[in-house]
């Protein structure tokens, strides 16, 4: 088996390393020539898992076509604001017939509100030679810092496809189990708004506060979830399953969170939070979220007060700690 993932990251750089210890290649594409060649020539990625040794199986191209035709599934693990573009240089290429691209990417496109398959499958679904590729997404609560150490995760592979459950087979390990579900809505939303409630719990965290209040932010974020991943047509166990509340937890209690960091960044640093955008060199999701989720908020008629007051302290400049604090003196209501 020959896999190709779009993205030299931190995850794809540990999904990679994950899949090549079963699959005979792995082939990653990136853009940043210094990255590619360090995967190349120091076997390592630097940038992202510089103390990881990558396998004489894993290799890195700048190249995007000369990568696809040997490719037997091919995973997109870049940046949601960048998919589509990425998404249509895949349809260009040759690709196996039947071939199924997977996102690995957690967010929304912003400018269309589209999740990120609805966006691969307007572009690649059946690429210009005309070959049909089944479309899936594989999200949940996965640190690249944890699986590309080998430690256990679980993940969730969900799509409409019945062909999921042999592709299933082919992702998991004893290290890397992976479940199916045919609720993709519901999963790429849970994947996506996650984020938010990370960022909120950092906010909480930069601000001195505790565990209680990281419960209740966790508890009344999944209400807010459930409101919104229902009105966009996801079911409520999804959001209750490893995509929804298992990656909440992950990212909103982790260390290796960068949208908690970010949240908690925020607070203590004297910068804005373009400033600290600006000089992260990873993406952080969670801010376009935001954005993203106030759109359909507003879209939907829907009161989301924790994703509200969060798109206030970075969109409007909002003090963190009034945010806070008008989201406790709301009106007092029945759970």
């Amino acid at each position: 088996m020959n896999a190709l993932i779009l993205g030299t990251g931190s995850w794809g750089t540990a999904f990679g390393l994950h899949l090549a210890k079963n699959w005979d290649n792995v082939v990653m594409w990136g853009i940043e020539e210094s990255q590619v060649n360090a995967i190349n020539n120091l076997h390592c990625n630097p940038d992202f898992l510089p103390n990881i040794e990558l396998p004489g199986n894993i290799s890195a191209t700048l190249d995007l076509a000369s990568a696809t035709p040997d490719a037997d599934a091919i995973f997109i693990v870049t940046p949601s604001q960048v998919t589509r573009s990425v998404a249509a240089q895949l349809c260009k290429c040759t690709l196996k017939n039947t071939a199924p691209v997977i996102s690995m990417s957690k967010g929304l496109e912003l400018s269309t509100l589209k999740r990120m398959s609805e966006v691969i499958t307007e572009e690649v679904a059946i690429d210009d030679a005309g070959n049909i590729h089944p479309i899936g997404a594989l999200l949940g609560p996965s640190h690249a810092e944890e699986v590309g150490l080998d430690q256990p995760a679980a993940l969730v592979l969900a799509g409409t496809s019945e062909i999921w459950h042999q592709w299933q087979k082919k992702l998991s390990t004893d290290r890397f189990r992976v479940y199916t579900n045919h609720d993709i809505i519901g999963v790429e939303i849970s994947s996506a708004f996650k984020n938010v409630l990370a960022i909120a719990t950092g906010i909480c965290d930069g601000l001195g506060y505790g565990d209680n209040i990281r419960g209740a932010l966790m508890t009344r974020g999944i209400a807010e979830l459930t409101q919104l991943g229902s009105v966009l047509g996801g079911r409520d166990e999804t959001f209750y399953g490893l995509a929804g509340i298992g990656d909440m937890i992950t990212t909103c209690t982790s260390r290796h969170s960068r949208n908690r960091n970010f949240g908690e960044s925020v607070v203590k640093e004297n910068i804005s939070p373009d400033d600290i955008l600006n000089k992260s060199v990873q993406i952080v999701e969670g801010v376009v979220m935001t954005e993203a989720a106030l759109k359909l908020s507003l879209q939907h008629s829907l009161e989301l007060p924790i994703s509200t007051e969060v798109y206030n302290v970075l969109f409007q400049g909002k003090n963190p700690e009034i945010a806070i604090k008008d989201l406790m003196d709301r009106t007092l209501k029945a759970e």
